[in-house]
């Protein structure tokens, strides 16, 4: 029981360490505009200096030399150009920092992106659609105040307090033996503070995930919620999760007031001791006002860069926290992809899977050892029971993931020696859900095929019996689909996704059950549009509708990711209305 601690603490330490690394590493990259930011708030904290002599001075000829007003003119004059300076120091600042922000979030962001489009969905299995999301979204915002916020100041804190001492100490050594002794209290109860606060950091972050992926899970789902009548106690559920992230929210905003409390208190109570000397040291005649002035006016700049880095370490640990989900995420190693630049066949090619495995570290719905042959322009079926591994033979096929053993010959040539774009252009993919998004009917139809003309846009939508659907469409073609296809039916999206392979002109189709979910209506108006697309075709269908299978030429069986047998249709069907 006394060990676990232990344990989990050293690996939090370790993290920690490896995830601010990380973070080193990225502000590197862009150092140029950190080093900007630093230098401006060093001219800033120099323009404090300057004020507080030239202030303390004017106070001095007025208060003790009894000057007059036309007297101290030119030194209100340098002060105003002083203020001035400072202020503009300060917007330029302020709009470098919001630049260095965005271009570490562009940067970060970007980098994420093309990670998770080149791991693919195998790569990134383990992983919560949710959790994921608020990685790319809200994870990366969290790093805006690491990099803006939290290392510039870790700069100032080292330069502008020695400075400001250099300055002081001449005038009052005293007083800065006091700023001296209690400026390490500061960060010392800034790294204690923010120690205590890593697990509640972590708690929110891993909260506010979970919210996200609820949330989404609860939008995708809402019409089969409503139905079952379960919408109130999934809202009751959401409710109790959005709670537990309010409470971890208020848990850090606690501790960033009790961190911004004590860290007020030692500069308050600093301040307070060097304004008790001074003000003896006057009453005794050993000090000028101006000194005495002087070294007043800088005790709470001195404190400044001390009291920001302390209110700023907060941001720190966000950063880190961020960075505990960002860095292994981009760390994950790549299976090795395609590294050919041979052209890809041009016509229907022979498919050859020769002793293929692939798993998804020991889940369901891998391959194991599968060997099966597609004859060039042959419609081939596979046909299996949920999580037999057909789809995951599909994405192999087509370039989705690698195998991890064996091998997948097109035309006796290894896949993986082609050229990744040549072999992409010459197939087509239809997923049981194809990909719609937000834009026009004609939009969504070119997504592979960006410069089709009229004349083959229209030869697809006639091969796949959308042409009639298209037509009773508001505007045609320029008709705009809602988010996964909004205003069309599940059998006109089907048909809409056979065009779309249509005109890619692809010799290689694989789809994903076409039919499933289809009334008869549009069941055989599908088939009837795979029977055209299979001409001059190498074509392989998951599907396990009868309809379907009675318009291909072979069915393979898969059973736990393994090909079970390979018969004629007719054989199949036989065999399946027997074991009935």
């Amino acid at each position: 029981m006394t060990k676990q601690p232990e344990a989990n603490t050293d690996s939090s330490v370790q993290h920690d360490s490896g995830a601010e690394r990380w973070l080193f590493a990225e502000a590197k990259k862009h150092r140029v505009l950190l080093l900007t930011i630093i230098g401006l708030a060093s001219g800033v904290g120099l323009f404090a200096l300057l004020q507080a002599h030239f202030l303390a001075a004017a106070c001095q000829r007025v208060v003790i030399q009894g000057e007059g007003v036309a007297a101290i003119t030119p030194l209100a004059a340098i002060l105003i150009a002083l203020a001035a300076g400072r202020s503009l120091f300060t917007y330029v600042m302020e709009k470098k920092s919001a630049a260095a922000a965005a271009r570490v979030k562009q940067a970060v962001r970007s980098k994420l992106y093309r990670k998770i489009q080149n791991l693919g969905p195998a790569g990134l299995a383990g992983y919560e659609s949710g959790a994921l999301i608020e990685t790319v979204t809200k994870g990366v915002d969290e790093l805006e105040p690491y990099f803006t916020r939290f290392l510039p100041q870790v700069a100032l804190a080292a330069i502008l307090p020695l400075m400001f001492l250099i300055v002081i100490v001449p005038s009052e050594w005293r007083s800065s033996m006091v700023l001296v002794l209690s400026a390490p209290f500061i960060p010392l109860f800034m790294i204690l503070i923010g120690r205590g606060s890593e697990s509640v950091h972590r708690r929110l972050w891993s909260r506010l995930s979970r919210m996200a992926g609820h949330l989404l899970d609860l939008v995708q789902g809402l019409p089969d919620l409503i139905i079952f009548g379960a919408a109130r106690k999934e809202a009751a559920v959401l409710a109790q999760v959005s709670d537990e992230y309010r409470s971890a929210t208020m848990s850090v905003l606690r501790v960033a007031f009790l961190s911004a409390f004590a860290l007020e208190f030692f500069a308050t109570v600093g301040t307070a001791v060097v304004a008790v000397i001074i003000g003896f040291r006057l009453l005794w005649g050993v000090l000028t006002l101006q000194e005495g002035l002087f070294v007043l006016l800088m005790a709470p700049e001195f404190y400044l860069p001390l009291r920001n880095l302390g209110l700023s370490y907060h941001a720190r640990m966000q950063g880190i926290t961020a960075a505990e989900r960002i860095a292994p995420l981009l760390a994950k190693p790549i299976s090795a992809g395609f590294t050919g630049t041979l052209p890809a066949p041009k016509g229907p090619p022979g498919v050859i899977f020769e002793g293929v495995y692939f798993s998804y570290g020991g889940t369901r719905g891998g391959v194991s050892g599968v060997n099966l042959t597609l004859q060039p322009g042959s419609i081939t079926a596979l046909v299996g029971g949920s999580g037999a591994g057909k789809t995951t033979l599909a994405r192999l096929l087509v370039g989705l993931t690698r195998p991890e053993a064996g091998r997948i010959l097109i035309n006796g040539q290894d896949l993986t020696t082609f050229a990744p774009d040549s072999w992409h252009a010459r197939l087509a993919w239809v997923p049981q859900a194809p990909f719609f998004t937000s834009g026009t009917v004609r939009e969504n139809l070119l997504l592979g095929r960006p410069n089709a003309d009229e004349q083959q846009i229209n030869a697809a939508l006639e091969a796949a019996a959308a042409d009639q659907f298209i037509a009773h469409l508001p505007h045609g073609l320029d008709t705009v689909l809602g988010d996964r296809g909004a205003g069309l039916s599940g059998g006109e999206l089907k048909r809409l996704a056979l065009a779309r392979a249509y005109i890619c002109h692809a010799t290689l189709v694989v789809l994903d059950e076409p039919t499933a979910g289809l009334d008869p209506e549009s069941e055989k108006l599908v088939c009837e549009s795979l029977e055209r697309l299979a001409q001059g075709r190498t074509v392989l269908i998951i599907s396990h509708r009868e309809q379907t299978l009675s318009h291909v030429e072979a069915v393979a069986e898969m059973i736990d990711g393994r090909i079970e047998r390979v018969v004629s249709t007719a054989d199949y069907l036989t065999f399946r209305e027997a074991a009935s």
